[in-house]
């Protein structure tokens, strides 16, 4: 799921600045900060998802977790759930 990011966002009101949704632009991350939180939280929830494969999990939810730990992007899970 990383990567999808708004266009923008409004909250009460206020409009957040593109730069501020898109933290691969910001020049305390950059690129390589980003990418080294991606794999920080890539790893984490590889690790944590494990514990809900369980037999009595729901087809969906097993299919978005095997997704997630087959590294699926963006479109993936737009298949998975096309009316979300």
């Amino acid at each position: 799921m990383l990567g999808y990011t708004p266009k923008s966002m409004q909250i009460e009101g206020v409009t957040f600045p593109t730069w501020l949704l898109r933290v691969e632009e910001q020049s305390e991350n950059r690129t390589e900060g980003y990418d080294a939180g991606s794999k920080m939280l890539t790893d984490f929830f590889h690790e944590e998802l494990q514990t809900f494969l369980q037999a009595t999990l729901d087809p969906m939810g097993r299919r978005i977790i095997e997704c997630c730990l087959d590294g699926g992007g963006v479109g993936d899970y737009e298949v998975l759930m096309p009316n979300q």
